[in-house]
């Protein structure tokens, strides 16, 4: 698959189409490969093709396609497909369509037009381009100054593939990973991915050595499980990937039967699917960046325990608070031998503090920030180190950095504040060393926690994953469903059909009544379910009361032997992009209120729904909270296991047991709903 998109990367000859001496998208890209060929960097040949112009930035313009390896089409759409065409007849191997404008508002369609082009690649239509920077491919639109100022910087050779479907965030990705970040190894826009699309990216990056790290802008992709199976593969071939994701906060929630359809937007599950492939979600474009460059930088990745070493007090508080808040320790230090020893020989300060921050005081110089930052190296309860030594007071110098590189064995950021010259060149400084750095404390210690996150979390994702479904359901309501929901493992409490108060036996209360009636999609909403009933007399009162709901909406009264517990929920739905999806939280009526819920692409093993109930804010509710009965956590693992399974069956659209009464050992499947396909 690696060599099916060289093409795009590192092709013998280009053709640029539709360049023009006055100045268009196709002059800027065929500006930037010119520019990489006068450097010896870009070994392609490259030609202009325009039939209006006899040439363009000094080179021919020639007036028909040319034969060549990659074909970079910047005209309209409907010039577009003819110079595809012909690319395609020409025996080209690959097409990057920069233009928009094809079926995607109307116009003609590329996708319907990709089948015949004898197995010519297309990338795009409404791309930004590609860059390879160690083959010097620099074929994106954007020009690299603008106004006598740099427009984009020019490409950095780094170990970060970026693979993004917005060409606007692909060209500030860019432009952060080249400027103060780690360098890049490609950037790929995909655009609207009519052919190639970000998951055979994935691919080919994963078994790519100059690879490293793989950053990810995606908003929505129709390829989920064949993504998940990328990213596993480049996780388990060594390489770190970060997604930011797009699109997560949706304007709206489409009507559903189940609240896990109403709460699981598409957005949240890629993120909790990425996730289980082993990729760390940034939760913003700077949370990406730096990630992708801690990721990328550091040697090691860290373990929990850290120290800050600074010689700013307000900073050093700063970056424990945050170090904390990510769930970091950060372990008292006053009694290291190497400290003690450092302070009570004089090399640190009488009025330095040792405890952790480890504060040597604004009038350090280089010396105590290399003898404090010897002795953490040296200290077993340290396992990473973010170190702030704010240049701005006279003892500092820029011999710093090279010094403190030399001795580093365990993973350090750098925090270097402030926008000063400086300071720009002090960070860039401890970048080049290996030491990635940052203008705050928070950004530092978020970047470490991605780091940590990414050596911890390889995903659970195995390749090729199914469901073996199975599970066969007469009708969409809980009387219908009492038999499956037992054969997965789920407890059914006693129940009956009840047509008069004597059809319920004396010793089944306590008892709850309720309406059996499909109309009826959330009972306590239209009051018709009656909790509590202690007798045969309040049975006869809930008869009465239910009945007249029950014979409006053609529907039946069942009375059920009433438990008490959590009250839990377990929801199956069908996603778009992902297939069949799980989302586990807590129940009820209020469990869309609560928004308290963890989601993954089903199905998942026990060891995963454990995981899934690990994460909910309220699991110590299922944890024996003031003497609540502890949940049998294997138990309930196993049912929401087999749940996943059974329930992805060809029949079943949605399937949802809400409440789910967790007791004790006990899990109470006391309503649930399917949604099936016609």
């Amino acid at each position: 698959m690696g060599e099916a998109l060289d093409a795009f990367l590192n092709p013998a000859s280009i053709a640029v189409i539709g360049p023009s001496p006055k100045g268009n998208i196709g002059t800027a890209i065929l500006e930037n490969l010119l520019y990489m060929r006068s450097r010896g960097i870009l070994r392609s040949e490259v030609h202009a093709v325009n039939p209006r112009y006899d040439a363009c930035l000094g080179i021919p313009c020639e007036p028909e396609l040319p034969r060549a390896e990659l074909a970079i089409v910047a005209v309209p759409p409907s010039l577009s497909i003819e110079y595809i065409k012909e690319a395609a007849s020409l025996g080209y191997s690959a097409a990057v369509v920069i233009s928009g404008g094809f079926e995607e508002i109307g116009g003609p369609s590329l996708g319907n037009l990709v089948p015949e082009l004898g197995g010519m690649r297309v990338l795009g239509p409404n791309t930004l381009g590609v860059v390879d920077t160690y083959t010097g491919m620099f074929a994106i639109f954007l020009p690299r100054r603008k106004g006598g100022a740099e427009n984009i910087p020019e490409p950095r050779r780094g170990n970060v593939a970026l693979i993004a479907q917005s060409g606007g965030l692909s060209a500030s990705l860019y432009d952060g990973l080249n400027s103060s970040g780690p360098g890049l190894r490609a950037l790929i826009s995909v655009g609207n991915a009519v052919d190639v699309g970000v998951a055979e990216w994935v691919e080919h990056f994963a078994g790519d050595p100059l690879t490293s790290v793989i950053l990810l802008y995606i908003e929505r992709t129709s390829e989920g499980r064949v993504l998940l199976d990328a990213v596993k593969r480049a996780r388990a071939g060594g390489k770190g990937v970060v997604a930011l994701l797009g699109g997560v906060t949706p304007s709206g929630r489409r009507a559903t039967s189940s609240h896990t359809a109403s709460i699981l937007s598409s957005a949240h599950l890629a993120g909790e699917a990425l996730r289980q492939a082993g990729a760390y979600i940034a939760g913003d474009l700077e949370d990406a960046l730096d990630s992708a460059k801690a990721a990328s930088t550091l040697r090691s990745y860290p373990g929990n325990g850290i120290a800050v070493l600074t010689n700013s007090g307000g900073a050093g508080v700063l970056a424990t608070d945050a170090l904390s808040a990510l769930g970091f320790s950060v372990p008292e230090l006053s009694s290291s031998p190497g400290l003690k020893s450092l302070r009570s020989s004089g090399i640190l300060s009488q009025l330095s503090s040792i405890a952790n921050p480890v504060d040597v005081t604004g009038s350090a110089s280089d010396a105590e920030f290399i003898a404090a930052y010897s002795a953490l190296m040296e200290e077993r309860s340290v396992d990473g180190i973010v170190l702030i030594p704010t240049h701005y007071p006279p003892g500092i110098t820029e011999d710093l950095p090279s010094k403190i590189a030399g001795l580093s064995r365990k993973p350090t950021c750098v925090v270097e504040v402030g926008d000063s010259e400086l300071s720009k060149r002090t960070r860039s400084l401890y970048d080049s060393l290996g030491l990635p750095s940052y203008p705050s404390p928070e950004r530092a210690a978020r970047a470490l926690h991605a780091a940590r996150w990414l050596a911890a979390n390889p995903g659970t994702w195995t390749l090729g994953r199914s469901a073996r479904g199975g599970l066969e359901v007469r009708g969409g309501l809980w009387p219908d469903l009492v038999n499956a929901l037992a054969s997965m493992g789920f407890d059914v409490p006693e129940w009956s059909w009840v047509d008069s108060p004597g059809d319920w036996p004396a010793d089944g209360y306590p008892a709850v009544l309720k309406v059996h009636a499909p109309s009826l999609v959330h009972k306590t909403e239209v009051g018709a379910v009656v909790v509590g009933i202690r007798d045969a007399r309040e049975m006869d009162e809930a008869v009465r009361r239910l009945a007249p709901i029950a014979k409006s909406a053609s529907g039946r009264l069942y009375a059920q032997r009433m438990v008490r517990g959590v009250e839990f929920r377990v929801g199956l739905v069908r996603d778009h992009d992902f297939g069949c999806a799980i989302d586990v939280g807590l129940g009820g009526v209020i469990t869309e209120l609560i928004g308290d819920h963890s989601a993954r692409v089903a199905p998942v093993t026990e060891d995963e729904a454990l995981s899934m109930l690990s994460e909910l804010r309220l699991r110590p509710l299922l944890e024996g909270y003031r003497g609540i009965p502890r949940a049998d956590m294997r138990r309930l693992s196993s049912a929401i296991a087999a749940f996943s399974d059974a329930a992805c069956s060809p029949g079943i659209s949605e399937l949802e047991v809400n409440p789910l009464i967790v007791d004790g050992p006990r899990i109470y499947a006391v309503d649930a709903r399917a949604s099936l396909f016609k």
